[in-house]
């Protein structure tokens, strides 16, 4: 892939976790700037965001490990969809019910999961070194980003 190609990938990439980081904007600006009620909803935004993420990210995995030349589990990747489709579903769904910090921290750590898989993937040689280096990039602002997400629906009791 030329150089100007990985480049506006990477930049699109970066570009996906702006939604990560408005929310926890919009729950640190709350109730000063925003009604608390507009903030949930992007706290709910996040979550059903981050399980879209994780599930795109789960297929990319998958695609590389269709290479003839490398054996390659297929059920780790689905169960990271399943859980990240459970974590989106309304709480209460099939009586089921998961609070909120929890759910992000599920997808948080979901994150992290298909994060090693893609680093193994690259060292394997089965996706692009640029793509790791945006993954790392990637995870880590996701990650502060949910964690700011979490400490503030903690302190405001949404467990």
């Amino acid at each position: 892939m030329p150089a100007q190609q990985s480049e506006e990938m990477t930049q699109l990439g970066l570009y996906g976790v702006i939604p990560f980081i408005a929310a926890a904007v919009a729950l640190w600006l709350s109730p000063v700037v925003l009604p608390q009620h507009i903030a949930l909803d992007f706290h709910q935004f996040a979550l059903v965001y981050g399980g879209v993420i994780v599930i795109y990210l789960s297929g990319v995995g998958a695609g590389a490990g269709l290479n003839a030349n490398y054996a390659h589990n297929f059920l780790p990747g689905i169960l990271v969809a399943l859980a990240a489709l459970f974590v989106m579903l309304p709480s209460g769904t099939f009586f089921l019910s998961v609070g909120a910090v929890w759910r992000h921290l599920i997808i948080l750590l979901l994150m992290i999961y298909v994060l090693f898989r893609d680093l193994n993937n690259v060292s394997a040689g089965l996706l692009p070194a640029w793509y790791g280096n945006l993954r790392m990039r990637q995870t880590l602002w996701i990650g502060l980003s949910i964690a700011l997400i979490m400490t503030r629906l903690y302190v405001w009791g949404f467990y």
